[in-house]
């Protein structure tokens, strides 16, 4: 029983050396720093803009709805190249729907309906969808004009963009470095400190308005020419406002002791 006591009282005592052995990890104090945020925008006068529009077929067969939807799009592509040769519509989806007489009454489930009686169909209607990007800002609306009476539906101007916009993006960063360093300075010279180099620098660029996604194939066809007694178009005057390009910058500043 004596020895049994006394391995474990020497087991202890080395555990106990152990643990007094291991070495002491002590924080180390931060260096002293500014941490400011620099806000910088700019505005930029649209070099695009994007009209939207829908072309509308009809016919008593499917391809005769197609063939005449594709054929107006032809003749509004036709006379928006006459305002803008660069302009090319981008396609979207087409939608071709069976038309029948308002005394076809769908059941509640919507289930299809044979297309008999009154469900009989009388013709089809095809549409699809076309988005324009073009150079011609101020001419924007004398197009929209132009796709109206081209027979189209929902003509109108989506947005009004930047065709690129780095240079925006770069003066906006470059002011708001400017501001943070001024922030930086004043707070330094306030509290009796020297500045010293940039330690980090992160950015948050915004740019105001909501940027369209194009999607879709670009048609290549062989528009036909207006007609030659078509009336000029009417013009109209369009003059967007500038976009606004902002950035956010958190710039952390070392104070030198």
């Amino acid at each position: 029983m004596y020895f049994k006591i006394a391995g474990f009282a020497l087991l202890a005592g080395m555990q106990a050396g152990i643990a007094v052995a291991q070495p002491v990890i002590q924080a180390v104090p931060e260096r002293p720093r500014i941490i400011v945020n620099g806000y910088g925008g700019v505005k930029t006068p649209p070099d695009l803009a994007v009209i939207t529009y829908t072309v509308r077929g009809e016919g008593s067969t499917s391809d005769a709805a197609v063939r005449s939807m594709t054929a107006q799009g032809a003749r509004i592509e036709g006379a928006l190249h006459n305002v803008d040769t660069a302009a090319e519509p981008l396609t979207g989806d087409v939608k071709v729907t069976p038309v029948r007489s308002d005394d076809c009454k769908e059941s509640g489930d919507y289930s299809p309906q044979l297309s008999t009686g009154p469900c009989a169909i009388l013709g089809y209607v095809a549409t699809q969808s076309v988005i324009v990007r073009t150079g011609a800002v101020k001419d924007a609306g004398t197009m929209v004009g132009l796709v109206g009476r081209g027979g189209a539906f929902e003509a109108r101007i989506g947005s009004f963009e930047l065709s690129n916009s780095h240079s925006a993006q770069q003066q906006a960063i470059n002011t708001a470095l400017f501001d943070a360093t001024a922030k930086a300075t004043a707070i330094a010279a306030a509290s009796h400190l020297t500045l010293g180099k940039i330690l980090s620098i992160n950015t948050t660029p915004r740019e105001e308005g909501e940027e369209i996604e194009v999607t879709g194939e670009r048609r290549s066809i062989n528009a036909p020419p207006p007609a030659v007694d078509a009336p000029p178009p009417i013009p109209v005057n369009v003059k967007p406002e500038p976009i606004s390009t902002s950035t956010t910058v958190t710039v952390t500043y070392a104070i030198d002791q």
